[in-house]
């Protein structure tokens, strides 16, 4: 009779049962499923508790201009809040919602019925007047400029991007990197030394920087709330008679500081200029700065520019064919109504130059939130769109305030640090357990974080959500001054 060799390990693990072992380099791993919710976001539970305790996106879903009649209709709230999970997981287009549908935490965290499909959201962002849509979003979010310094200083400025289908609102226009190609042209404001953005306005690719500035500036002041502006500043595209008559039209509006271009008028002021009047040596290569009083062509009025000069080395008199050795100099001009007696030359020159953190903004909203990502064929949706990605963005980055007080912490950075966190949700009982994978230096900052973002929660009463960021976060953010 025939012997029949019997595995032991058959009989305890039948065949259906789905564990496999590999040899791999450390030995043999078993691997099988499991029923335990996993979720390669761990970090997202002191994230939710921020959101909840903010309100944001619960008053949006409540102030909604658009009724969903249908029985069939996912609920605003969990449209708006897969819309902003897809944002903060590094999603750039609609269709990424999808990779957060199989994760079954998001919906126990978030409360959520399910996280709904890209079609769902791009319907919904379409069927929101943009008017309407940008009052809506705009009067949610005041309650965000608590955290904004009283000395509100905001930098404006406008992107190219650049599309290729047929989405409403594209034309030619600038496009320095595709040139002929169509594109939108938004104006934003930063609100200086936060990172935050507090304004956008959509606009079509044909407009250049000033376009809609002056009913833009006004729409945003009254978004602001309590938030006064204290000074507007821009680059070159700015420096116009109409935006700088804006400002002195009316006492009480805000102070301009803008750059000039060096027009032939503008350039001959500056060789006006008297050689005792720049401040600082000439000939070793650093900036000298000198001021006048200068009415162009185009302006109704003589206004405050500061000029200034770097020397880039000296041009032989046998080179250049000249009776004298000639002086080769790099210049710059801005004009401001800041008063002489509490902003002095030099002031003017590094004030404008703090500027420079916008192009930052720019440059993170893009590459690392999806800005020119979320577009749709019909206009609204993609204002829509751009307006709730800039308020998940602004969220953010005041979360990062807590968990990261004491530096600025780009985006890129802070969704490998705080969110990527493989973890597995564990429930006894009543108590829910997020089980996150860290351990050591990792653990202990996170956990100074999550201390910091536990204390402000407990500092803020839920019925006070709507001044809930006057009270000052750890580090409270600041803007420069002069």
């Amino acid at each position: 009779m025939a012997v029949m060799n019997v595995n032991t390990s058959d009989m305890l693990h039948p065949a259906g049962e789905a564990v496999l072992t590999f040899p791999t380099y450390g030995g043999n791993v078993r691997l099988c499923p499991t029923n335990d919710a996993l979720t390669p976001f761990g970090g997202l539970v002191p994230w939710a508790a921020f959101q909840k305790q903010c309100g944001l996106i619960e008053a949006l879903a409540a102030t909604c201009p658009v009724r969903r009649t249908s029985p069939n209709a996912a609920p605003v709230y969990d449209v708006l809040t897969s819309f902003g999970l897809t944002v903060l997981c590094d999603g750039k287009r609609f269709a990424h919602v999808q990779r957060l549908r199989e994760d079954p935490t998001l919906n126990e965290l978030f409360g959520l019925q399910a996280v709904v499909g890209d079609d769902t959201l791009r319907r919904f962002a379409a069927s929101v007047p943009e008017a309407e849509g940008a009052a809506w979003v705009a009067g949610v979010a005041q309650r965000l400029w608590g955290a904004l310094p009283p000395k509100l200083i905001l930098d404006w400025d406008s992107t190219v991007q650049t599309k290729y289908g047929r989405q409403e609102g594209a034309a030619v226009g600038y496009n320095p990197q595709k040139r002929g190609r169509k594109s939108f042209h938004p104006l934003l404001a930063v609100a200086a030394g936060t990172r935050l953005c507090p304004y956008y306005r959509f606009r079509r690719g044909d407009t250049v920087t000033a376009t809609q500035w002056e009913s833009a500036m006004e729409e945003c002041q009254s978004w602001l709330g309590k938030a006064r502006v204290w000074l507007n500043r821009g680059d070159l595209g700015l420096g116009h008679e109409r935006v700088c008559a804006w400002h002195e039209a009316q006492p009480g509006r805000p102070h301009y500081l803008f750059r000039l271009k060096l027009t032939a008028n503008v350039k001959r002021a500056i060789a006006a200029v008297p050689e005792k009047d720049w401040q600082g040596p000439g000939r070793l290569g650093v900036l000298q700065v000198a001021e006048l009083t200068l009415r162009l062509p185009d302006w109704s009025r003589s206004r405050r520019v500061v000029v200034g000069r770097r020397c880039l080395g000296e041009v032989s008199k046998d080179v250049a064919g000249t009776f004298w050795d000639e002086a080769k100099y790099e210049f710059e001009a801005y004009v401001t109504s800041l008063p002489t007696e509490e902003v002095n030359t030099w002031q003017i020159i590094e004030l404008y130059r703090q500027r420079a953190d916008t192009e930052n903004v720019f440059d993170e909203l893009k590459h690392q939130w999806g800005f020119e990502g979320f577009c749709c064929r019909k206009q609204n949706a993609t204002a829509l769109a751009a307006r709730l990605g800039l308020l998940f963005y602004n969220l953010w980055h005041l979360f990062l305030r807590l968990l990261e007080p004491g530096r600025h912490v780009e985006s890129a950075g802070g969704r490998r640090w705080f969110l990527l966190i493989a973890a597995r949700l564990v429930q006894s009982g009543r108590q829910k357990t997020l089980q996150i994978g860290v351990s050591g230096k990792w653990w202990e900052q996170l956990r100074a974080g999550y201390q910091r973002v536990c204390a402000w929660l407990a500092a803020t009463a839920p019925q006070l959500k709507g001044q809930m960021f006057d009270v000052p976060l750890p580090t409270q953010i600041g803007a420069p001054t002069a």
